[in-house]
């Protein structure tokens, strides 16, 4: 399904998504304050997933969990996804060349032996270990969450200047910057920026890791909460993850509405097997 500005969803998301399903991978969401995990079925018969949310995908096919895990990225990419793996799994980078969404931003929990990971501390604690994403990141997180490709370049110059220090010019004053971006909305280059340093605060804040770009006041903090997120920092504290704070300031200048779900429907039909020569076939013909 084609989307604006130049990006095109993956033709498979959804044949992926039910190949996951039928060969028994489970999803489950861990919210704040990440004490009780839920069914992400039970979630997405009500309410989108709450802003902060860890998914767990869990199964005896990794490629499975990986189709459920991509598919999830486009429904909710303000979640944190996971990926349960026994201890003696071989290394994902050869996976992960078909699921390039989750590259960047996939958190591996290992399980030992076919036991299913049921320490929700654990999943907490690989999630702050997380690298702290790269101004590349951010980019394309918001270009591909805003369906607009012009936008990630010229994001990137900026987020790569608050957390790199590389001046962010490249011939365009900052009102230059600004001009460009009332294309797509009401951020500036300097609340970019602003957003930048905030999201980075929320990943690394917790693990020390503020070397890796300019100090931020916890008064600077605070006041980016207020415009940005609309809400106070201690609500921001509870939180894990940077996605969630880059989809809370989009809601807040109303670039996005937040979404509500439809019942979640699981496939009767064909069996495992059956779907993924189906899911094959469509990969040959796009």
């Amino acid at each position: 399904m084609p989307g604006c500005g130049g990006y095109i969803y993956p033709p498979m998301v959804r044949a992926w998504r039910e190949f996951g399903r039928v060969c028994g991978s489970q999803l489950v969401v861990l919210a704040p304050p990440y004490r009780n995990p839920t069914s992400l079925a039970t979630l997405e018969r009500g309410a989108a997933l709450p802003l902060g949310s860890l998914v767990l995908g869990d199964g005896d096919a990794t490629i499975a969990v990986l189709a459920e895990l991509t598919a999830l990225s486009y429904r909710a990419p303000w979640a944190v996804p996971c990926l349960a793996l026994p201890a003696h799994q071989q290394p994902l980078e050869p996976l992960l060349l078909l699921v390039t969404e989750l590259r960047d931003r996939l958190v591996v929990v290992h399980r030992s032996g076919a036991r299913r990971v049921d320490d929700w501390a654990q999943i907490v604690r690989c999630v702050r270990r997380r690298a702290a994403p790269t101004a590349a990141e951010l980019a394309r997180w918001v270009a591909r969450r805003l369906r607009q490709r012009d936008i990630e370049i010229p994001l990137r110059h900026q987020f790569e200047e608050v957390l790199q220090g590389t001046p962010a010019d490249a011939g365009l004053s900052v009102a230059s910057y600004s001009r460009l971006f009332a294309h797509y909305g009401t951020y500036t280059a300097r609340d970019w920026r602003a957003l930048g340093r905030l999201a980075a605060h929320a990943a690394s804040g917790r693990r020390g890791e503020r070397k890796t770009y300019a100090p931020i006041s916890l008064r600077t903090v605070c006041e980016y909460a207020r415009k940005y997120l609309a809400m106070p920092y201690h609500l921001v504290a509870e939180r894990l993850g940077w996605e969630w704070v880059l989809e809370a300031a989009l809601r807040t200048a109303r670039y996005v509405a937040p979404e509500r779900r439809r019942g979640a429907h699981r496939p009767t039909g064909p069996a495992c097997q059956q779907i993924l020569r189906n899911t094959e076939r469509a990969r040959v013909s796009s």
